[in-house]
């Protein structure tokens, strides 16, 4: 598939994965049909899963699922941050109650949610949620740069532009979250992959580390 049709993939696999979660189903039941999917999109499916259960049940029934659903645990974390940035929920008092390396993830989809759907606040004017403090602000920033490859659709010209309108020290944690949606969307020919590892320039170390972090997430959803 192309970069395109992997994009429309992804977006078709979540929102059928948040339907799911939205019906009267048994966790059980949800986990079934979730596991279903195909491997390769499976915990996209999750993920989706995992935005409708925070939107439709209280904290601590969203903890269940996502005990059960441990193997997909980035792509888990990623939901509950689209479902936290979508009701406009008190951000600090989720991640008070998240392990310190799962945080990253939910501010990830936070982040994420707001490069698509906040995009003239986010991307074109780059301003940052006043619940972002500094601390938080890699894993929001590496969020917006995977909202930036979705966006583009691989196009690297108009994504390194795009970030290149962003404070230099933005810029790396950008380049870590389009190091993970590249490798996790796919469709990426030897050719692009180069032009991507150029483009970076200084900031190619951050790319491969988002590579790094893209690739152990699906080694341990067994992708």
């Amino acid at each position: 598939m192309s970069i395109t049709e992997n994009v429309e993939k992804v977006v078709a696999t979540f929102q059928e994965g948040r339907a799911l979660s939205e019906h009267e189903h048994s966790l059980d039941e949800l986990l079934s049909k979730l596991n279903a999917f195909e491997p390769r999109y499976r915990s996209v499916a999750f993920e989706g899963a995992s935005m409708g259960f925070a939107l439709a049940h209280n904290f601590e029934t969203w903890k269940q699922y996502a005990k059960t659903a441990e193997k997909h645990a980035t792509q888990v974390h990623i939901g509950l941050g689209w479902a936290i940035a979508e009701k406009q929920l008190d951000l600090p008092s989720y991640l008070d109650q998240i392990e310190a390396e799962l945080q990253v993830k939910v501010l990830d989809g936070f982040g994420y949610w707001n490069g698509l759907f906040q995009r003239r606040a986010t991307i074109r004017t780059q301003q940052i949620p006043g619940n972002v403090t500094a601390e938080f602000q890699a894993g929001f920033d590496q969020g917006v740069g995977r909202a930036i490859w979705y966006i583009t659709k691989g196009d690297v010209a108009k994504g390194v532009n795009i970030i290149n309108h962003f404070a230099e020290e933005r810029r790396g944690n950008l380049w870590q979250g389009i190091g993970v949606a590249s490798t996790y969307v796919g469709g990426c020919s030897d050719e692009l992959i180069a032009e991507l590892k150029s483009a970076s320039n200084e900031f190619k170390m951050n790319l491969m580390k988002g590579i790094e972090v893209a690739r152990e997430s699906m080694r341990r959803a067994g992708l």
